[in-house]
């Protein structure tokens, strides 16, 4: 377990950097359009290194909860003001790189960990895996970000009790807890699955803004079901579609047989 949170932690680490120096640089429109591209890459990863099955309907549910996260983006742009990106070409660069590594960290916990059913490989621990790999974060990043505050190019700032502990709640809710139940999902599920599910933030924030007041814009209700339609699509089965083309070659091919039955019978009669 410790051999694989030391060989995903650079990946995990390097995804949440460029995502945030991207916002840096870039709006944050073009980060969340950008970054939607990590679903689409997770499942050309998965098809391509895990054995997952290829489906145009899948495909096309991928590419649907893309959608649905580009329309609500582009509907906050709209009603908001319009932002100046400093960089916008390298923003969006390090947007798509942060993409890129997520699906390579998101491939490499499918491939690396033990399905939970999996009795040979045992099942994996899952607290033990963030564990690891946040220790290894700590003891591989922490000199260098002492470098940085030696040399002020990211000084340290003295924080009071208020905003440590928003600090740790925030890690606590929005990152420890999340991501185990992220990862749980992969090892449940797909990587495929899994990232997509988190577009189901969308729908999720339409319907807290109605419930609060604020109304959102038409945008977001169509990038919702957008994101609705195309998680669901992704949640079905491989072998649907095969198994509902092999049902009608084999209606046909009974067919056929009764065809063939009929004509030979039909002769032998005759023949008497």
């Amino acid at each position: 377990m410790a051999k694989v949170g030391l060989l995903i932690c650079p990946f995990w680490f390097l995804a949440q950097l460029t995502f945030n120096l991207s916002l840096k640089y870039t709006t944050v429109t073009s980060n969340t359009i950008i970054s939607s591209a990590s679903s689409l890459f997770t499942f050309l990863v998965s098809v391509i290194f895990l054995g997952e099955r290829f489906t145009w309907v899948k495909l096309f549910s991928v590419l649907l909860c893309m959608g649905g996260t580009i329309t609500v983006s582009l509907g906050d742009k709209a009603s908001g003001s319009s932002a100046v990106a400093p960089n916008p070409l390298l923003g969006d660069a390090l947007a798509l790189v942060s993409a890129c590594f997520y699906a390579a960290y998101i491939s490499l916990i499918r491939k690396k960990l033990p399905d939970e059913d999996d009795k040979k490989s045992g099942q994996a621990s899952m607290a033990q895996f963030l564990g690891f790999v946040g220790l290894f974060n700590l003891l591989i990043f922490c000199p260098v970000a002492l470098f940085l505050n030696l040399t002020k190019l990211e000084p340290f700032h003295r924080l009071s009790w208020k905003q440590f502990g928003l600090i740790i709640s925030k890690g606590l809710f929005d990152n420890v807890l999340s991501d185990y139940l992220w990862a749980k999902a992969v090892l449940l599920t797909t990587a495929t699955v899994a990232t997509a599910g988190l577009t189901i933030q969308v729908p999720l924030a339409a319907i807290i803004d109605s419930l609060t007041g604020q109304a959102p814009h038409l945008l977001d209700y169509i990038g919702a079901v957008f994101v609705l339609v195309g998680f669901t699509g992704i949640n079905v089965p491989s072998d649907a579609c095969c198994s509902t083309r092999h049902a009608d070659k084999k209606a046909e091919n009974v067919t056929s047989d009764e065809s063939q039955n009929f004509s030979i019978t039909r002769d032998i009669t005759i023949t008497s």
